[in-house]
C-alpha cells in the first residue's frame, strides 16, 4: 500500500498518484508495453477515489507516458520513434533503424476516379484513375497509424496487383524505377473519428496527430499523397533550422 501525504488542500488528490506512476516509469520499475494495475486495484492502492485515480490516469497520457486500449486497459508507452518529416524514408525503413519492428495490414484498396481534391494535389484532371489505399501500421504489435495513400494510376500500372503490405516507398522504387526526391508535408494536431479510432483500438476523439505528405519523383512529377493519422504519443519530431 502507498502512503501519501494529501494533507495539502492546495494539491489536487490526483497529483501525487500521477508523480508516484511517472516515478515509476520513468525510472524503469514499469517496463514499456506493460498493462498497468485495474483502476480498482490502483484506488486500494493509494487509498483514494476512483475520480482522483482517472485523473491521475488521463494526466499520464496526456503527458505521453501510458497509453490506453479500447477495453483493455491501460499500458507503459515505449520511447518515441524519432521522425524527421523533411525525410524520404519509409515507415518500414525508419523504424527498423531505431530497433523497433513495423508491420502492415491492408485495410481496402480499389482503383477510383480523382475528385476535384485528388486532382488539385496529384496535379492530374477530375476523374483521372487512382489507387485508393488504405492501411493500418504497427510497431511491436501495437497500432499506431492509419493511413491513406492516393497514388496515380497512370505512373504504376497495376499496382493493386502487388503486395502493399510492403513498403510503397520501396515498391516504386524496384518495380517502377521510381525514386522519390522531395516531399510537401502538412501536420498538426487532430482527435481520432471513428474510422481511425476503431483501427487504433482507441475511442472516438482521442488525440492524434494529422500528417499529409506529397511525394514527388526524380522528374519532378507529383506521384502520390499520403494521409496518415497518428497516436498523439508515438513521434518525437525532428526538425533543422538554418539561418
Amino acid at each position: 500500500m502507498v502512503q501519501i501525504d494529501q494533507s495539502s488542500t492546495r494539491i489536487p488528490k490526483y497529483i501525487p498518484i500521477r508523480d508516484s506512476l511517472a516515478h515509476e516509469i520513468e525510472s524503469g520499475i514499469l517496463l514499456s508495453n506493460v498493462k498497468l494495475p485495474s483502476e480498482r486495484t490502483l484506488l486500494e492502492q493509494f487509498q483514494t477515489t476512483r475520480v482522483a485515480v482517472r485523473e491521475a490516469l488521463l494526466a499520464l497520457e496526456m503527458d505521453g507516458l501510458i497509453y490506453r486500449l479500447d477495453r483493455r486497459g491501460w499500458y507503459v508507452r515505449a520511447p518515441r520513434i524519432i521522425y524527421h518529416p523533411q525525410s524520404t524514408k519509409s515507415f518500414m525503413q525508419y523504424v527498423s533503424e531505431q530497433g523497433y519492428v513495423p508491420s502492415t495490414d491492408l485495410i481496402s484498396a480499389e482503383q477510383v476516379e480523382a475528385t476535384s481534391w485528388d486532382a488539385k494535389h496529384l496535379d492530374i484532371s477530375v476523374g483521372s484513375p487512382i489507387y485508393s489505399i488504405w492501411r493500418r501500421r504497427s510497431i511491436n504489435g501495437r497500432p499506431v497509424v492509419v493511413e491513406h495513400l492516393r497514388i496515380r494510376a497512370d505512373l504504376f500500372p497495376d499496382f493493386l496487383a502487388q503486395s502493399l503490405t510492403q513498403s510503397v516507398t520501396q515498391l516504386m522504387a524496384d518495380e517502377y524505377q521510381c525514386v522519390l526526391t522531395r516531399a510537401h508535408i502538412n501536420l498538426y494536431p487532430t482527435a481520432l473519428a471513428e474510422q481511425q479510432a476503431k483501427a487504433l483500438h482507441v475511442n472516438v476523439g482521442s488525440l492524434g496527430l494529422y500528417i499529409c505528405r506529397s511525394n514527388r519523383d526524380q522528374h519532378g512529377r507529383v506521384t502520390d499523397i499520403d494521409q496518415e493519422y497518428w497516436l498523439h504519443d508515438v513521434l518525437d519530431l525532428h526538425l533543422e533550422a538554418q539561418s
